[in-house]
């Protein structure tokens, strides 16, 4: 499935069919060589949120142990697949 993520907005991605899902948001480009994205990780009432910093030349990335293929960064929107 392909998905385009615009800079602030939070997207939810299904694991599996009993595996839940998990939410995640583009935080653009921190500089010209490096793209930002954030996992919401919950369980129960607690939370994290950490900021991963990939490198735009980038093939795939691994999130949550589901790999992603990415085919266009900019600084306004992330467009990858799994």
């Amino acid at each position: 499935m392909e998905y385009k993520i615009k800079v602030g907005s939070v997207i939810k991605i299904k694991k599996g069919f009993w595996q839940g899902s998990f939410q995640i948001m583009y935080c653009g480009m921190s500089n010209k060589e490096t793209f930002v994205l954030s996992p919401y990780v919950t369980e129960g009432y607690q939370g994290f949120s950490p900021n991963i910093y990939y490198n735009i030349k980038s093939l795939h990335i691994n999130i949550l142990d589901i790999k992603f293929y990415i085919l266009e960064v900019t600084p306004e929107y992330i467009v990858m697949e799994n």
